[in-house]
């Protein structure tokens, strides 16, 4: 079942694409990874790239500490444009461009902070760390296939918008007035 399950505090989601912030979800298809923002410790997070239909979007988890298999949503962003990017001195390192930022996420607001000068969560640019190269690049090609899932449903909706007799209908329609 998609529909969110509720317990005391917490709500537990099954389908990632109707995840949202402080969601309780499984961890069970993400790869572990690092993330660190500007002037705080690095964090352990899960990696969690998905697609369907028209939606497709990145989540990092925080692993729950009493549930081995789920975790806590503490960021998400568009799967498109995220442009990842292995980086060529440190392989085990994914560069990503997040097109949008959500300001209900910033890791320093609750940690004394100041939020004046730009860190990466609002530039919109962040850096996951991995255990290895092959688990870096496995995250790399995993964006890469969901990020091919997601343009080739988006492609086939606009296919037939897209196809010359229909533009040409349509300007022909637009000229009767």
């Amino acid at each position: 079942m998609n529909s969110p399950k509720t317990e005391p505090g917490r709500t537990y989601v099954s389908n990632l694409l109707c995840a949202s912030f402080g969601s309780d979800v499984s961890l069970g298809s993400g790869i572990p990874c690092k993330i660190a923002f500007s002037n705080e410790r690095s964090r352990d997070l899960y990696f969690i790239p998905v697609a369907s239909g028209v939606s497709g979007r990145l989540i990092l988890a925080e692993k729950h500490p009493f549930r081995s298999h789920r975790g806590v949503v503490i960021a998400i962003a568009p799967l498109a444009g995220l442009s990842p990017n292995i980086d060529g001195d440190h392989p085990t390192w994914l560069h990503l461009r997040i097109r949008e930022f959500d300001p209900r996420f910033n890791p320093n607001k609750n940690r004394g902070y100041s939020t004046k000068t730009a860190h990466p969560a609002a530039d919109g640019r962040w850096t996951l760390g991995f255990p290895s190269t092959k688990a870096c690049e496995a995250a790399h090609l995993l964006i890469l296939e969901e990020t091919r899932k997601h343009r080739s449903f988006i492609e086939s909706i606009l296919a037939p918008l897209l196809q010359s007799n229909f533009l040409e209908t349509f300007a022909d329609s637009q000229g009767k007035d």
